[in-house]
């Protein structure tokens, strides 16, 4: 598995902790929300709502559909340009809104 598979798959069981359909993933929730969190702050001008951002990424919760829908806008994000980077990694657009739902999830 490349790092890019395992950083989709990270910021989406991030992500999918914030649906409560789903049993809790085994993550570090504290980091998922630091990468969140760093995404929010890249993006000053623009207000993300948690319920927002779980329809447009998540609507049915972490399916194998959800987990491929994901990948594949991921990589456009990549080929149109919509990165970011946190502490050297380039993470799509896709990869940081995940991220950002778990940092905007209360516990």
């Amino acid at each position: 598995m490349d790092r890019r598979t395992v950083l989709l798959a990270l910021a989406g069981l991030a992500a999918a902790a914030a649906v409560p359909a789903l049993a809790a993933p085994q993550i570090d929730p504290e980091g998922a929300r630091v990468v969140g969190q760093a995404y929010l702050d890249a993006h000053p001008g623009r207000r993300f709502d948690a319920a927002r951002l779980r329809a447009e990424l998540l609507p049915d919760g972490w399916t194998d559909a959800a987990a491929a829908r994901l990948r594949a806008r991921a990589a456009r994000d990549f080929r149109e340009g919509r990165v970011f980077m946190h502490r050297g990694w380039w993470l799509s657009d896709t990869e940081g809104r995940l991220f950002a739902l778990a940092a905007l999830t209360p516990d």
